[in-house]
């Protein structure tokens, strides 16, 4: 019986299946409605859907992975990418920036490169100390955009020029990775190291010298050359000059720094420059010192005023002479032309003639660098100091505390070249013999400057040796 019913059941479906595949009736095509066409059928894209707003922020992303960890102070002129590259697509980078504190024209972001690169221009002789915010902005052909955003600040700044050693030191030292100084600069110091031997085959060699004071603070001489290059040895005191820069951490005179001589070898030829692009009527902001060679006497020696007019030619830069107006000091009663002098006062523009102004002073050729240390302490705001350790040379002029026994120490005040109107007091200072010290004496202080409630001062803790 089950067998019957299941023959029964297969043929009533054999007969469905049959009918499914019948030919179907023709009926009329419907008739649209006017304004009820049909849409259109669009087939689906074979193309990807991209989304844009992911790869804005894969692009900003990008972006702060490269900046993110970039120095805070920017002492100089630096590089950013102007284009970010994202699953193939080029996005230009729009970079501006905001001074969020400080001088207006501490920083400004200069034109796209040949190279894909934007500069941002840093005023390195900014007034004061600037805040500023960088900000990256990526869009697309839509109009979307992010932004990524980045703190930084240009410290006070100086003439690269004119700067100091150790302020040059400094400045290195605040490079970002793979930028530099701007210019050449030149640096006098003592030999460290000798970091890669004399090659004769390319005639240089690799050197660490450390300025004097900033000894924490080494620069590396790579591929040093020059005649004597070979000789040197650790311990000799050098002066080299090249475009200082940060080489994957290291603060170094990129290769072909040239070895300029033992000893200080002053390059006046900057100082000279700045003087000589001073407006007429302006005046550098400090005091400075030069020396040159007596070309000719302007004026005769004046018993009753105690001055001379003298002009100067420093380095043989015979175009760029300066005159030394009312020349005063030790010895000013008996220059004449062809002598070698030092003169330490204010550089102006008096009407088209580059000059010291009054009140200049004549000090030993051999207090240059003294003497520009003693400027830029005057320099100082209160409660500042200048960087890393000093040393200067001094007549003692008052014991302004008496030795002390009980703590082995005595505050004096040196003038240094004869510069009586920049004394420098050393506060608590220590060394042999300090109990015996006397107006008159002269010694060799070393320590910290600063500007102490508008007293320029050696900080306790000065040694000194005599």
């Amino acid at each position: 019986m089950k067998r019957i019913v299941a023959y029964i059941i297969a043929l009533a479906l054999f007969a469905a299946a049959f009918a499914g595949c019948s030919a179907p009736v023709d009926e009329p095509a419907p008739t649209a409605e006017p304004g009820n066409e049909p849409a259109e059928t669009v087939e689906p894209s074979a193309e990807p859907v991209v989304d844009n707003t992911q790869a804005l922020e894969n692009a900003a992303a990008y972006i702060k992975l490269m900046y993110k960890k970039s120095a805070v102070k920017t002492p100089a002129d630096y590089q950013v990418v102007g284009f970010a590259v994202v699953d193939g697509v080029s996005y230009q980078i729009q970079w501006t920036v905001e001074i969020t504190g400080g001088a207006e024209d501490a920083v400004v972001v200069g034109e796209l490169g040949e190279d894909k690169m934007v500069t941002i221009d840093v005023n390195e002789a900014c007034a004061e100390n600037s805040e500023y915010t960088l900000t990256a902005t990526i869009a697309d052909e839509s109009g979307a955009s992010v932004s990524e955003s980045f703190a930084h600040m240009v410290p006070k700044g100086f003439d690269l020029g004119t700067a100091s050693y150790d302020e040059i030191v400094s400045a290195g030292y605040e490079l970002e990775e793979g930028a530099a100084l701007e210019g050449t600069q030149r640096l006098f110091g003592t030999v460290v190291s000798i970091d890669t031997p004399f090659s004769a085959e390319y005639n240089n060699i690799t050197v660490t010298m450390a300025v004097k004071g900033m000894e924490e603070y080494p620069v590396q001489c790579f591929r040093l050359a020059g005649e004597g290059a070979d000789a040197l040895a650790v311990g000799d005191e050098i002066t080299v000059e090249g475009t200082i820069k940060n080489y994957k951490g290291t603060i170094e005179f990129d290769a072909g720094c040239a070895y300029i001589g033992k000893g200080e070898i002053l390059n006046q030829a900057k100082l000279l420059e700045n003087a000589y692009a001073l407006e007429e009527g302006a005046a550098m902001l400090n005091a400075t010192a030069l020396k040159g060679v007596i070309t000719s006497i302007d004026t005769p020696f004046s018993a009753e005023y105690n001055n001379v007019t003298v002009t100067m030619v420093c380095d043989g830069i015979e175009d760029k002479p300066i005159q030394c107006y009312r020349l005063s000091g030790e010895g000013a009663d008996k220059l004449a032309v062809g002598d070698e002098i030092a003169v330490f006062g204010t550089l102006k523009n008096y009407k088209g003639t580059i000059e010291f102004d009054a009140g200049c002073t004549l000090i030993p050729a051999d207090t240059v660098s003294s003497a520009k240390i003693v400027a830029r302490a005057y320099a100082l705001e209160e409660g500042a100091q200048l960087l890393g350790t000093k040393t200067l040379t001094g007549s003692i002029a008052s014991i302004d505390t008496a030795f002390s026994a009980e703590y082995g120490n005595i505050t004096v005040t040196i003038v240094v070249g004869g510069l009586n109107d920049y004394a420098i007091q050393c506060f608590r200072m220590k060394g042999e013999g300090a109990d015996k010290l006397a107006v008159g004496d002269t010694i060799t202080v070393t320590g910290v400057i600063k500007n102490y409630k508008g007293t320029i001062e050696f900080d306790a803790g000065c040694t000194f040796t005599k």
